[in-house]
């Protein structure tokens, strides 16, 4: 029933939540291709499972265990961070998370023409509709195994190798107080998620994320509802409008990420602040201007065109977020991964609660305050030994944070060891 999927979504999605905050500290102390390794091979199970679900408990349980694979996005985002230099890592985060979204819209697409082409066969609807969703589980059991065998942790190597190599220096080196090099992957996990988790601006990135991502799979799964309401467009024409929203992805997150790195080059972090900022306030403007539009007022064609730039606001948002994490705590930007990646799904269930009790148009509106309250938040941000969108470092602020820098990053694993040779960027 609508009721049983809905509440299905719900489990999905927190599982996804409490995965995303994990995997990313994880990954810092383990290393990136082992625990990408081990999440794509063990949560292809329950998506072979999928396969034989009978009744609702089952599918309740199936769900929540594929909901897990979510985490596979901050683990993305966390390697190409320690795979690519701090002046472009924006577009390389964003590229690779924006194909990623795009990636699901392909394989649903898929999926369809795989039950077409079973039905067409002589299959029954039963039949036909499991044995399509029998091939992403084979996809994602073949990418673990790749991943493990074609891929490295960072550029140096992998971090079980670079964690021999440093244990081998630390004996012949005076301890300098930047941490143990040869200390457990779960000691380090712990570190990561305990340093992300007191360092405010990774919350203010935490509630931008909300309403960035988390606004667009609300949108992705409430636009037909809202264009056949507002525009008086059927469910198929809605459906295809709607579209045009997800088909940003294939270029808009990237131009965010592109944004970000620009103003990096020219004004340093602070210059990705105020893209952040104004690619947020511009988010929200959007979605009122589209909120406010009727079938009378806009037409078909303008509600299409003003879904269209207000989907790359989005994406482009995305993409700054993400273009700013690697900058917020370099000694554990698995952590702030997580954390913040986390707060696209919290904005989903907060977004698909407002629709529930509030309706589809006035939840929107009330999302479209609620961003540009998010942006106002990034005014606050001020980053030590950078400054913030209206203020400098302080001279002297930069030299307190510059010994701590030197001291702690060469003692780290994997990304903090090699973050110097990468522009100070973890």
């Amino acid at each position: 029933s609508a009721s049983d999927a809905s509440t299905t979504t719900i489990v999905s999605v927190a599982f996804t939540i409490i995965i995303r905050i994990i995997c990313g500290p994880v990954a810092d102390g383990l290393g990136v291709r082992l625990t990408y390794t081990c999440m794509l091979i063990v949560l292809c199970i329950p998506g072979f499972l999928a396969v034989f679900v009978q009744d609702f408990g089952q599918l309740l349980v199936v769900r929540a265990l594929i909901g897990l694979i979510g985490g596979s996005f901050v683990l993305t985002q966390l390697w190409t961070t320690l795979m690519f230099h701090s002046n472009i890592v924006g577009l390389a985060n964003a590229t690779t998370a924006g194909w990623g979204n795009l990636g699901g819209g392909a394989a649903l697409v898929v999926i369809a023409l795989c039950f077409s082409a079973l039905k067409s066969s002589g299959y029954d609807n039963n039949t036909a509709w499991r044995s399509s969703l029998a091939w992403p589980p084979i996809v994602v059991f073949l990418m673990g195994i790749a991943i493990y065998f074609l891929s490295d942790d960072c550029p140096y190597g992998n971090y079980t190798e670079l964690k021999k190599r440093k244990a081998e220096q630390a004996t012949d080196e005076p301890d300098d107080g930047g941490g143990d090099p040869t200390a457990e992957p779960a000691s380090i996990a712990g570190r990561s998620l305990k340093i992300a988790a007191s360092n405010w601006r990774v919350w203010i990135l935490f509630v931008v994320y909300m309403f960035c991502f988390g606004l667009e799979l609300v949108v992705n799964g409430q636009i037909s509802l809202y264009l056949s309401q507002a525009f008086a467009m059927s469910q198929q024409e809605g459906a295809l409008v709607g579209g045009c929203f997800g088909l940003t992805n294939l270029f808009a997150r990237s131009f965010g990420g592109w944004m970000s790195d620009y103003a990096y080059k020219r004004w340093s972090v602070r210059g990705r602040i105020w893209s952040l900022f104004l690619q947020t306030i511009m988010e929200g403007i959007l979605m009122l201007i589209f909120t406010h539009g009727t079938y009378e007022t806009y037409g078909p064609g303008g509600a299409l065109a003003v879904l269209i730039f207000w989907g790359i606001t989005v994406q482009a948002t995305e993409g700054g977020t993400y273009g700013l994490v690697p900058f917020v705590e370099p000694s554990a930007v698995g952590g702030v991964a997580g954390i913040v990646g986390a707060g696209g799904n919290t904005g989903a269930l907060v977004g698909n609660t407002m629709v529930k009790y509030m309706k589809v148009r006035p939840a929107f509106a009330g999302l479209g305050w609620l961003t540009i309250c998010a942006g106002f938040l990034v005014a606050l941000i001020h980053m030590p030994g950078h400054g913030s969108m209206f203020c400098a470092a302080d001279p002297i602020e930069e030299k307190k944070d510059e010994k701590p820098a030197q001291q702690q990053q060469p003692q780290q694993q994997g990304g903090q060891y090699f973050s110097q040779q990468q522009g100070g960027q973890y």
